[in-house]
């Protein structure tokens, strides 16, 4: 009788431990589900949040750039420069998360970068529009697990105030090697190097154009120029802004960007208004191969650009 009991009581003993093996194993298994899909959430937070993160830094670059500044590749050269900067085909950051991708290459960084730009006068039915609105759209794609995932954000970038004449620039001027450019600006009868924000650096409608010095010398803001005691190595330009002009040479119309359009007040509010090609002329200076100068730096005033504006708004640089 006990030997009976004994072996029914092995029986059952074997069979608690089949029964505890089996639970074991479905919690143990269950047990990693759960924690596989917590590595997958915080993994998806994670990821999720440097992509925004990319994304964002980007939108801020925008943010403080100029509008024309903003294009495909200007936005790829400050990101990959950034991110996945390259050397002579090597690699320089030791270990490249991200990268945008060019046209079709293969890119084998962990999350791609994707950018595109849309001008609104480039769309269906707004193709006679100034250029003053565009749209930038962002995409960064990475895998999660064997999903691709992805995060698309757009930005709207406007472009600033209108305003005539066009703002020097000093990208523009082709300086001899070794030299340096100050704005400078007239202060009580007086040549002095200003800030190229100076307010009061010019004035077209006055004569006071904006005029730079190239020199070999270290300048600081407020020091004397003599414009008319210059070095070998010295030279003052002006800046002539796109313009058009009438053919009696004594009217004239400052052009906006670089477009054949000016601004108008139209029942009180700004417009860019088509030049009418009949009655006015647009210099030759300013077109070339690949487009339309904004204005247009000059050293000698001998030019035409310069006689015709100095004709309408003589330059007061005595």
């Amino acid at each position: 009788m006990k030997n009976k009991k004994l072996k029914q009581e092995k029986g059952f003993a074997g069979s608690d431990a089949l029964i505890a093996i089996l639970i074991i194993s479905l919690f143990a298994g269950l047990i990693a589900t759960i924690s596989y899909n917590i590595y997958l959430s915080n993994s998806s937070i994670k990821r999720m949040s440097k992509a925004t993160e990319y994304i964002v830094d980007m939108f801020e670059y925008i943010d403080k750039a100029y509008y024309d500044e903003v294009t495909k590749e200007n936005l790829t050269k400050y990101f990959n420069d950034k991110y996945y900067y390259q050397e002579d085909g090597v690699t320089v950051k030791s270990d490249p998360e991200v990268k945008i991708q060019e046209q079709e290459e293969e890119v084998n960084t962990p999350f791609k970068a994707q950018i595109n730009i849309v001008k609104f006068n480039e769309t269906e039915g707004n193709k006679d529009k100034l250029d003053l609105v565009e749209e930038i759209t962002m995409t960064i794609s990475y895998k999660l697990g064997n999903k691709d995932q992805r995060i698309e954000m757009k930005k709207t970038k406007t472009r600033e105030n209108l305003e005539t004449p066009n703002a020097p620039d000093l990208a523009l001027l082709e300086l001899e090697e070794g030299n340096k450019i100050y704005p400078i600006k007239k202060t009580n009868n007086t040549w002095k190097v200003c800030n190229q924000d100076d307010t009061g650096w010019y004035n077209y409608e006055i004569g006071n154009w904006a005029l730079i010095i190239e020199t070999d010398k270290e300048l600081k803001i407020d020091d004397e120029v003599d414009t008319k005691n210059l070095s070998a190595n010295e030279k003052i330009y002006a800046w002539i802004p796109r313009y058009a002009y009438d053919s009696t040479n004594k009217k004239l119309i400052f052009l906006f960007s670089n477009s054949n359009k000016y601004i108008d007040e139209i029942d009180g509010y700004n417009d860019v208004v088509e030049i009418d090609k009949s009655l006015y002329t647009i210099p030759n200076d300013f077109s070339n191969s690949q487009g339309e100068y904004i204005g247009k730096w000059v050293n000698e005033s001998s030019e035409e650009i310069y006689q015709i504006l100095n004709n309408v708004y003589p330059l007061e640089n005595d």
